[in-house]
């Protein structure tokens, strides 16, 4: 059941992660944090699930803010065990940022040109 529960989180994350980021870069700019209402809008905008929205908050915080503790029960502690499960998903155990995750969220696709046979 937890391995069921830990795919389930680690793909709408990646979902959180690839529809969320570019929204929030285009709307608000690449910042080293973004407000919870910013994360929220935006959330809402891209129809994702509100179910696991403290992982979105851990995504794009590195600090907690006063609505994070009041509306969604996460302090510092909580906030940094959920940015550890997320790295060690994401980011191979190391330490993130906000920028991490908008570098991860780019398009990773072939650009073009010709291959070399050492490539085959």
């Amino acid at each position: 059941m937890k391995i069921i529960n830990d795919f389930l989180k680690k793909r709408i994350i990646s979902t959180y992660i690839y529809e969320m980021t570019p929204k929030l870069v285009k709307n608000y700019g690449p910042l080293d944090q973004f407000t919870v209402p910013q994360i929220e809008r935006v959330a809402k905008e891209c129809k994702l699930s509100m179910r696991y929205i403290p992982y979105a908050i851990a995504l794009y915080r590195y600090e907690e803010s006063n609505r994070t503790k009041n509306l969604y029960r996460i302090d510092q502690w909580f906030l940094d065990v959920l940015k550890k499960e997320i790295s060690m998903w994401f980011f191979e155990g190391y330490k993130y940022k906000t920028r991490d995750v908008i570098k991860l969220s780019k398009p990773r696709i072939w650009r073009g040109g010709y291959m070399s046979k050492s490539t085959y």
